[in-house]
């Protein structure tokens, strides 16, 4: 007996979907804390952190302070 309720197919993502969903969340998470970190924390222009430029002095300064 059923109580007038349809039941409806569930459908879930394979291990590769949810990898590549995971990854994608990510990837998102990491550039919007750039961006947060960049622009408000280190009072930078948001944009500027996609130029290369930025990467390098940054990779300068880390590397130059481990060695």
């Amino acid at each position: 007996m059923t109580n007038g309720l349809k039941r409806t197919k569930q459908t879930r993502l394979t291990p590769l979907g949810r990898f590549v969903l995971s990854l994608f969340f990510i990837v998102l998470t990491a550039i919007i804390g750039a961006l947060i970190g960049y622009s408000i924390i280190g009072n930078g222009n948001p944009i500027d952190v996609f130029k290369w430029d930025t990467w390098m002095n940054l990779y300068d300064v880390v590397v130059n302070s481990l060695f």
